[in-house]
Formats: structure tokens, sequence, C-alpha cells
């Protein structure tokens, strides 16, 4: 009889704690013997699979909340069980020369929007719409102020280094062309100095985290139904560990920012540069800010048509894994001290 295969797979471009506990080989440590069941660890970006069959219908995703929205909409079996929220720099960038000093010089303006033709649901849209509005409601404004431009995100074969360099090199192209007069787009540590450049807005100034939230702040640990319902246990320790993981992270935060950083083959000071208080922000809780900012991210998606259909958020959400993973790392503590 052919053994389970549960698959667990994690977003390759942002940090994560899977990531880091994976690093830690507590993952590996923890499942290395199981005795009627396998696990198979990747690092992969989006999928738009929708239809899971017996050989792949145990999964775990830690990755953006988005994504995982658009499934539950159409109708995959999956729940969460814990959210992360990592703050990071997102700003609106334009050219001196267009003098946009600030978010009111948006109005009546081009935005770029870059997107991939090619996906069912786009991260980067749901990303870049919802940064133009954190921007725009700053003044009073809305998306209805300004002009969007979808434009192709990437050259075919054009991208070269990360992805957050190729993203911003594309949005400079498009800005020097002339083709809009803003984009939502981040310097990258290793983007170079360019002093033509105006910051209009970076959504980190935001006073509320629901106005900061959108796709590359809160991600998620998404399980499938069938391996909460065939194998809880198993998904139990898994967030057990992550928990470790985390307390080992708050303990040593540099070692963890480095950790993370050769996992994402960037440098420990250019990660350091793009997000804040990473060991908080890849800890998994489900606290009511975090809720209420998935609840958000839900009605803006709706309402600007990036997922077709409603569906109740709370019963998406199942809190008691988080409580009982606590519970089970509380008891191994115990008995550690005990030893």
């Amino acid at each position: 009889m052919t053994r389970p295969v549960v698959h667990y797979t994690r977003c390759p471009s942002v940090p994560t704690i899977t990531a880091l506990a994976q690093a830690q080989g507590l993952l590996q440590e923890e499942f290395r013997d199981e005795p009627d069941v396998d696990f198979e660890f990747t690092s992969v970006g989006f999928s738009p699979k929708l239809k899971y069959g017996a050989a792949d219908r145990l999964w775990l995703r830690n990755a953006g909340h988005a994504p995982a929205l658009w499934k539950r909409s159409l109708g995959v079996a999956c729940k969460v069980v814990g959210l992360a929220f990592l703050e990071g720099r997102y700003p609106v960038l334009s050219l001196h020369s267009k003098g946009i000093a600030s978010p009111a010089s948006l109005k009546g303006r081009r935005v770029a929007v870059f997107h991939n033709p090619d996906s069912p649901f786009d991260l980067m849209v749901a990303q870049q719409l919802k940064i133009y509005q954190t921007a725009l409601q700053s003044v009073g404004l809305s998306l209805d102020d300004v002009e969007p431009v979808y434009l192709p995100r990437f050259h075919p074969g054009a991208v070269k280094g990360s992805f957050l360099l190729s993203l911003f090199h594309k949005g400079l192209e498009a800005l020097e062309s002339g083709e809009v007069d803003a984009v939502a787009a981040s310097i990258p540590p290793d983007g170079g100095f360019y002093p033509q450049l105006n910051v209009v807005y970076d959504t980190r100034l935001a006073p509320d985290r629901v106005s900061r939230v959108h796709p590359s702040v809160l991600r998620g640990l998404v399980v499938s139904q069938p391996l909460l319902e065939e194998r809880r246990d198993l998904v139990v320790r898994i967030v057990e560990r992550l928990i470790e993981a985390s307390e080992r992270a708050a303990q040593a935060p540099l070692e963890a920012i480095q950790t993370l950083a050769g996992d994402l083959g960037q440098a420990p000071e250019g990660l350091a540069a793009v997000y804040e208080n990473i060991p908080q922000g890849v800890r998994l809780e489900l606290n009511d800010d975090y809720v209420a900012s998935l609840a958000a991210q839900k009605e803006f998606l709706l309402r600007h048509r990036l997922i077709e259909h409603d569906f109740d958020l709370e019963s998406w959400i199942d809190r008691s894994i988080l409580v009982d993973a606590t519970a089970l790392h509380r008891q191994r503590q115990a008995q550690t001290v005990k030893v």
C-alpha cells in the first residue's frame, strides 16, 4: 500500500516561519521517523490548482493570503490555521519632473498596474491596487480618481535577478517612457541611487493595520480539509514546531534574519531594510487585528472583482489548531525542564 504524502509548500519570495523552521531542522526532526506518512517540503510560487485528487489531497501552504482567498472563493476545501503580519516599505513612486509630491497630486494621473495576463488570479494586481487605494484614501480620494494603466509585468525572458529588483526596473522604465505618472514599487536595497524619484506615499505610514494590509504583508498557513479531517494531529505538531521556531527567532533575531536572507538569496541588511521586525512579523497568530485585516482584504478583492464568490470568513478559520499547538508546546517545554 502506498504511503500518503503531506505536501507542505511555502512561498519562495518572502520570509515565512516555515522557511525558518526548515532551516533550523525542526520540521525534519519532528517527522523524520513518522511511521505511516511521508512529508514533501517544497518552496514554490502560486499555483492555480483547484482540484486535488487522492494523491495530493493532504497539503499545507505558508504564503500570502490573497491566493488562498481566491481558492476558497472557488470552493477549495481548506482552513486558515494561522496568520502572520510582516510590515514593510511599499511606496508609490513618481519622477520629480511630474510634480507629484503628495497623494493629493495623484488625482487624474495615470498609475501603473503591472499584471500577468496568463494567470487566473493576479496577486500583483491585488497588491498594487490596494497600495494606491491606501495612498489616495489618506487625502480623501479613491481609485476612481486615478487612471489605472495595465502593463505586462515583464517582457518575455527579461526577468533577471530578484523579483523585487525586476519589478522596480520595470516601473522605472514605465515612468521614464512616459507611459504612466506613478508606480507602486519598492526601491530594492540593491537597486542603486535614484535621486530623480519622489516617494509620493509609503503605506507603512498609514495609521491603522487595515489600511496597511495588502497581499505581501499578510500571510497565512492554510491547510486542506482532508488533512485536518484525516490527520489533524500532524497539523498540530507542525504548528507546535513553528511556534518553537518563532521563539528561537525572538531570542536570536539577527541569526533569524541571516537565516531567512540566505533562504531568499539576499543580503541580511537588504532584507532588514525592506521588512520591519522580521522575527515578530513571521510569527503565526489569530488575533482580532489580523482577522480584521483578512476580512478587509476579502471585501477589497470582492469589490474589485479579483475574487468572484463571497463566503463566510469565520467558518474558514480554524482557531483550535493554534490553541492545541500552543498547549502542546508548553507541555513539551515542561517535559524538557523536568529532564
